[in-house]
């Protein structure tokens, strides 16, 4: 007999542990699907579970938007339907607008439908509106803002229905189908997902219909992810924090709103400080590093995260430095530049052999180099300059200095 588990705990590792000590009850040839918050959490918990454990085999590692494309791409490319991103989505939002102005449809909405920012607005409402199962016909109202959002509503689920594309709420609803019908084997693993709508309530529903255990982490302020699962008939384990230190009674108390914290004497693990500007602030965090290294706390155990990079990174440089702190900074990921894209989106489309959707998307990122009117008469392309052969943009950082596209050297 299967069952259903909902761990929360406001400790990141109790559920960690909690999570590893789910996954050694089976061998170690057991499928297991991991659905993560991300992929790349998914990714650190199987590696460690491997690292623990040997050789271990039928993991499989899933964000729950991955799991919900894998799942359905190839039934809704048999419908003739491609997922839609949520650029798409504002596109068809925007044509939405466009076409109720046209008719005059809009009463409540009319006078800032022309406005830059209403488009992607829209998309954000109305994809909301569709994960939470609503449709037009149940926002028909004599009010005026309903009216002109299910008049809206329908636009946006004609123009999608009209160029073949399916949204986020289209793409779980079809998996979560499909899930029903053939259900994933062995033991599922919900690593700290998070459920924000009916959507993903019904693709979470599926995808524990199976014959196998279920165990689902999540952090104990994550109200609205227990309420969607205990919907499940999933019985509830709550997870206490050991210790009674500072830190320990912050995040146990910090989202409560039921409970009362108890009255108690700091230990001095955590402190809270002003500071009249960002340079002060970072000189005396300098010096409390050097406070916590004379206690014996090495350098590498230490972090600052700061909200603000461009605003500290100077400031923190310069105080770290004059305490003599040896510092490596880290600005996190950073925006892909437009170049290397549209080197990639170029790869792409040889490989696809000369794809007119890869093509148009190397056009749209705006890299093509400019020929001026003397070249256009003269150039003509090479054998080696076809898309079939290596081609680099010097622009995109890739390579030593690539030729340029049209370049014959």
């Amino acid at each position: 007999m299967s069952s259903f588990r909902v761990f929360e705990a406001t400790s990141s590792a109790a559920r960690l542990e909690a999570a590893a000590k789910f996954l050694r009850q089976f061998p170690a040839d057991h499928p297991i699907t991991i659905v993560g918050a991300t992929r790349s959490a998914a990714d650190d918990f199987a590696r460690s579970v491997a690292s623990e454990r040997g050789a271990t085999l039928g993991l499989t590692r899933l964000s729950l938007t991955q799991l919900a494309a894998r799942t359905a791409v190839l039934a809704m490319a048999a419908e003739g339907k491609t997922p839609s991103s949520g650029l798409g989505a504002e596109a068809v939002a925007a044509r939405a607008v466009f076409t109720a102005l046209r008719d005059a449809s809009l009463r409540y909405f009319e006078p800032v439908a022309g406005s830059p920012g209403f488009p992607r607005a829209l998309a954000r409402t109305l994809q909301e509106l569709r994960l939470a199962g609503i449709t037009a016909d149940a926002l028909h109202t004599p009010g005026a803002a309903r009216a002109d959002l299910a008049d809206l509503l329908t636009r946006f689920d004609a123009a999608f229905a009209e160029v073949a594309a399916a949204d986020r709420a289209e793409l779980l609803h079809t998996a979560a189908r499909l899930l029903r019908n053939r259900p994933v084997r062995g033991a599922v693993l919900l690593l700290d997902t998070a459920v924000r709508d009916t959507a993903e309530a019904t693709l979470i529903r599926s995808l524990t219909t199976g014959d196998g255990d279920v165990l689902a982490t999540i952090p104990r302020a994550d109200r609205q992810s227990l309420t969607y699962l205990a919907r499940l008939s999933a019985a509830v384990e709550r997870g206490e924090d050991t210790g009674s230190g500072d830190l320990t009674s912050l995040r146990t108390y910090l989202f409560e709103t039921e409970l009362e914290p108890p009255h108690r004497a700091t230990d001095g693990s955590l402190e809270l400080f002003s500071a009249p500007g960002e340079g002060r602030e970072c000189v005396e965090i300098s010096r409390r590093i050097l406070k916590e290294a004379r206690r014996g706390v090495r350098f590498d155990e230490m972090a600052i995260f700061v909200r603000s990079p461009q605003s500290y990174f100077g400031l923190l440089e310069h105080a770290l430095g004059r305490a003599g702190v040896p510092a490596w900074f880290d600005r996190g990921t950073r925006r892909p530049h437009p170049a290397g894209r549209a080197f990639l989106a170029l790869l792409a489309c040889a490989a696809e052999q000369l794809s007119a959707a890869r093509f148009a998307e190397y056009l749209s990122l705006g890299q093509v180099p400019q020929l001026d009117e003397a070249a256009q008469k003269v150039w003509v392309a090479s054998h080696d300059e076809t898309l079939g052969i290596g081609i680099r943009d010097p622009g995109s950082g890739i390579g030593d200095g690539g030729a340029e596209i049209g370049d014959p050297d």
